[in-house]
């Protein structure tokens, strides 16, 4: 039985799973429009999953839709102008305020939700008909389906689940116990008490795009020490008995943010960012010592935040903390597919689900642009030799990552011994001079350059969460070292990613350092690459040293006549 989730809210994308393996293909649609986070319905994402699955769409047997009501049936009907409502910051934040209290009133009455559901399943059917899929089509809950996207792959059986999530279903916080494939609920929270709009509304605040730019937000934050500012993010948001108090959630609070203008941003977003951390640390404690378990399973778009996710692994009370690959709403589909299948946790070796090319095919790219290149027989040790003479490499091989990390097959990589890499790379890409890089190390070595990794040492593997430096990884990598003495790593072994695993391997045999710098592969503003033509096309953009793709190794013509 093969069935196919699907998310056509923010984020689009799709994903095939069988009914009887764990093995999951999962695309999503800004990879394939080349849209930062492409809305609507995504028509390219359950054609390619298709391709890649080599399955026809008569064997499609069920289709799970993530959201009831996420966007509602209306915005269903004209997904292109749901997708574009964000690009005008006033007409989206009105119409949100007023869409909040749509969904949240039709979240208390199980009668228009269900009508909801019913007219988006009628409509999303008569989408997924003009791809000649007919199977039956079921709607999850938005939260439901964050809350699986993060069980399914914990590798926790019995598992207390919390998803944060700026408006789904009506919903913004939930608290879940998940044991044996089967997730209850035991506490919702309206969109009313929002934590995500307490961020967005700072991020926009600062001059940056809200629910996009959050991370920059945490970023900043980093570069100052003094939080004159925490009484006015107290004033903003507070914490009750395990439950958020959002202050006047469709207003601006202009004189709260009147005030802030007198303080540096950077104390703001310091101050902000630690009084999120203080609460949601308050709403984890509660929640572990209410329901008695230890594991902490985290999901939706908030938890994207690592220095939240590391205060949460800080806690006392917590035993074990796992952060979804792909929190946000992009990994919807996934949740979906989860829910209709009733998934029991596993542990995952990769989340390598998407879109993959042999080097035939490359090379055929490669041939019809005329591109100068190499064919390497080691390639691992010719990207680790230059490396180590301070080059700078883009990395395309195998299949695609799931989620907003590059995890190795997307990536570009260079050597952290020096703090001057962070602002080298940030004008080669055009990126914010003040957004740090995460490394990625060698399995064996984590405890060697990160502290207390026990409890979150497989959600490290996916770069979700930071971790204090030791004072060894500061000496020897201070260019993936935050200005606050953490570090966002992601931790290799043979088993979740060998390429990658040897690259690192044989860069650690040449000069003792067991970790590289790693960022994802895109220019600033574009989605991560996909295939063979998006990157060449990003390493032409750039001003990257190497292009290692595949077998092939690209060098940059006018790298070559400097030399």
């Amino acid at each position: 039985m093969y069935i196919l989730g699907v998310c056509d809210s923010q984020d689009a994308g799709a994903v095939i799973i069988n009914s009887e393996s764990n093995q999951i293909t999962a695309v999503n649609e800004e990879r394939l429009s080349r849209i930062k986070l492409q809305g609507g319905f995504p028509y390219l994402s359950i054609i390619e999953v298709l391709r890649l699955k080599k399955i026809k769409q008569e064997q499609i047997d069920l289709v799970a839709i993530a959201s009831d009501m996420t966007p509602c049936f209306i915005l269903r009907l004209f997904s292109k102008s749901h997708a574009q409502l964000r690009d005008n910051n006033k007409q989206f934040s009105f119409l949100l305020s007023v869409y909040i209290l749509y969904q949240v009133l039709a979240e208390k009455l199980i009668l228009p939700k269900k009508i909801e559901s019913f007219l988006s399943r009628m409509v999303l059917g008569y989408k997924l008909s003009k791809l000649g899929i007919n199977a039956k089509v079921i709607t999850v809950d938005h939260h439901i389906a964050h809350a699986y996207a993060a069980y399914g792959i914990c590798g926790f059986d019995n598992a207390l689940i919390i998803t944060i999530d700026g408006l789904g279903d009506g919903v913004s916080f939930s608290v879940n116990i998940g044991k044996e494939g089967i997730i209850k609920p035991v506490f919702r929270q309206s969109a009313l008490n929002d934590i995500t709009l307490y961020y967005s509304r700072l991020t926009e605040f600062l001059g940056f795009k809200p629910i996009q730019d959050e991370g920059k937000v945490m970023g900043l934050a980093a570069y100052c020490g003094k939080y004159s500012a925490l009484d006015q993010a107290a004033k903003l948001l507070r914490v009750s008995n395990g439950r958020f108090k959002l202050k006047n959630p469709f207003v601006r609070n202009k004189k709260i943010f009147k005030q802030l203008k007198t303080i540096s941003k950077q104390e703001v977003a310091a101050s902000f960012q630690k009084h999120a951390e203080d609460c949601i640390e308050q709403i984890i404690a509660y929640w572990v010592k209410k329901t008695n378990i230890s594991k902490v399973v985290l999901g939706g778009g908030f938890f994207a935040n690592i220095k939240v996710n590391q205060k949460i692994a800080n806690i006392k009370q917590v035993d074990k903390i796992y952060v979804c690959p792909h929190m946000g709403d992009g990994g919807l589909a996934l949740g979906a597919a989860f829910f209709a299948k009733k998934q029991k946790p596993f542990k995952a070796k990769d989340v390598f689900f998407g879109s993959e090319y042999t080097n035939k095919q490359i090379s055929e790219v490669l041939e019809s642009q005329k591109i100068e290149y190499q064919i390497s027989n080691s390639i691992h040790n010719e990207i680790a030799e230059l490396l180590s003479r301070g080059k700078i490499i883009a990395r395309f091989n195998k299949a695609m990552e799931f989620g907003p990390r590059a995890l190795g097959n997307r990536s570009i990589i260079a050597a952290a011994v020096d703090n001057s890499i962070q602002n080298s790379l940030n004008i080669k890409l055009g990126r914010d001079d003040f957004m740090p890089f995460g490394p990625s190390i060698l399995s064996e070595y984590k405890a060697k350059c990160c502290e207390q990794t026990d409890k979150a040492a497989y959600a490290g593997e996916f770069m979700n969460i930071s971790f204090k430096a030791t004072d060894y990884f500061k000496k020897k990598c201070p260019g993936a070292v935050h200005k606050d003495g953490t570090t966002r790593p992601q931790f290799v072994s043979m088993n979740s990613n060998n390429d990658f695993y040897n690259i690192l391997n044989e860069y650690r045999k040449i000069t003792n350092i067991p970790a590289l710098l790693n960022t994802s592969f895109n220019i600033h503003e574009e989605p991560i690459v996909c295939s063979p033509k998006d990157a060449i096309r990003s390493f032409q953009k750039s001003r990257i040293d190497y292009l290692a793709i595949g077998d092939f190794l690209i060098k940059r013509r006018d790298d070559e006549e400097k030399q």
